[in-house]
């Protein structure tokens, strides 16, 4: 079962999984995103912050981040009874995300469900058409639930319980869209975050998950600004980069 936790420094989510959590995760990412590469489409801002997370769980499970072993319950008794040698740890690998993509990530895939309905099996499928099965559907949007509420978790340990609730319930209760939404905006809350004194993350962390879930007058102001831009260089939002939201070389987690 995949577990998530808040890193030391308050920086990210650690999530946690063996090989089979995490290849379940990231199959489920890459099936509800669907195959369309295509900036117009209304989810592709959601879509690409799924998958950049895809991108380091899957590295994880392929052993390029850190890795532990947890007891698996295997005892002697339980190997003479069935005849076998068993290990008696698993290998569970380990990955970091930055607060507010997975944030981000925990609200904004629930409007892209119903877009993404449409990858999979369905009455009106074209001749010749291979589709998922409905069932890969079910499957998918519970493995993305699930990693939506170890977010959520994570999240509380830091800012409280009470100050989650709030959050969550100005979540469901906004009227806010995710459609066209401008990633940039991800970019300068992750590095706000990184810039954010240790002693005051938890205060930093609580004000970004709220303009994430309500999203503040700044936000269409970017917004607003990515459009003239685009227009202007006659391309889209996605295709622009403000050269002054650069990462750090090192993310101290």
């Amino acid at each position: 079962m995949l577990r998530f936790k808040p890193t030391e420094h308050l920086t990210g989510v650690t999530i946690q999984g063996d090989l089979q959590d995490f290849y379940e995760l990231t199959e489920s990412i890459y099936r509800i995103t669907g195959i369309v590469d295509d900036p117009t489409s209304a989810y592709y801002g959601v879509r690409n912050t799924l998958l950049a997370i895809c991108y380091g769980i899957r590295h994880a499970y392929m052993g390029d981040r850190d890795i532990f072993t947890v007891e698996n319950g295997m005892n002697q008794e339980i190997m003479r009874w069935h005849k076998m040698i068993t290990p008696t740890n698993n290998v569970y690998y380990s990955v970091n995300v930055l607060f507010p993509l997975a944030i981000f990530a925990a609200v904004s895939m629930q409007q892209a469900f119903p877009s993404a309905r449409k990858f999979y099996e369905s009455k009106n499928m074209k001749e010749g058409e291979h589709l998922p099965p409905y069932s890969d559907y079910v499957h998918d949007k519970a493995y993305l639930n699930q990693f939506a509420a170890g977010v959520w978790q994570a999240l509380g340990e830091v800012i409280g319980g009470l100050e989650l609730e709030k959050i969550i319930r100005s979540w469901e209760n906004s009227y806010d869209s995710y459609a066209c939404y401008a990633t940039q905006y991800i970019d300068k809350c992750n590095i706000e975050l990184l810039k954010a004194p240790l002693e005051k993350r938890k205060d930093k962390l609580r004000n970004i998950a709220k303009r994430l879930v309500k999203a503040p007058q700044a936000y269409y102001t970017l917004l607003r600004d990515l459009h003239a831009a685009a227009k202007e260089y006659n391309t889209d939002i996605y295709s622009l980069h403000d050269s002054r939201l650069e990462y750090p070389e090192e993310i101290e987690w």
